[in-house]
């Protein structure tokens, strides 16, 4: 959509050069979040990485802080997060300590534009002993999530993955715009109850 992207991007020829550069892409490189957390921890600037009693979380200003230390200029998947700060349905590796789960992050088209995490992915928890301990772990009260681990127990019940994808972040991203709120269609004000 050449004539869209000319009028309302901050700058439709690198929007074109970057959306051209990933659609020939076979497959994105993969970054193991222990790699990205090290390595962040590395550099000596408070804000990349949240530590907190559940594990690591790598912020906003990390993620696109990883563009820059593994010199990469298209989208590059984070996996296999620390186990208690992702939700508690999140199944965990072999190791139990790590999820099977992994962000696609995006680097800014131009800089100070928008970038970072726009899909989210991971496989469900399918083993409801597992379930119990990660909500144990998380301190989340189990009845609250009763119905959803006896989903489990159904004789027919297979095991899924699933994804959300940021659809107002992966619009920002690629008209090169600073923030969402740039681009919702129906923005959301604090404390102002919205009826559509």
């Amino acid at each position: 959509m050449p004539n869209i992207i000319e009028r309302i991007s901050t700058n439709a020829q690198k929007t074109r050069c970057m959306l051209n550069k990933i659609i020939i892409q076979k497959e994105f490189p993969k970054i193991y979040f222990d790699e990205a957390a090290k390595l962040l921890s590395k550099q000596n600037n408070d804000g990349l990485l949240n530590i907190s009693k559940y594990g690591r979380n790598i912020t906003a200003k990390g993620e696109l802080e990883l563009f820059k230390i593994f010199k990469k200029d298209i989208p590059i998947w984070l996996t296999e997060f620390d186990r208690d700060v992702v939700a508690f349905y999140q199944k965990p590796t072999q190791n139990k300590e790590k999820t099977i789960n992994a962000d696609l992050i995006f680097p800014p088209i131009i800089k100070g534009s928008f970038g970072g995490e726009i899909i989210g992915s991971g496989q469900r928890q399918d083993n409801i002993k597992e379930m119990y301990e990660s909500l144990r772990r998380q301190k989340i009260k189990c009845k609250n999530y009763q119905w959803y681990i006896d989903i489990r127990r159904f004789n027919d019940y297979k095991i899924t993955s699933g994804f959300g994808m940021g659809i107002e972040r992966f619009i920002a991203w690629a008209l090169a715009k600073k923030n969402i709120r740039d681009v919702a269609l129906y923005p959301r004000i604090k404390n102002v109850k919205m009826y559509p």
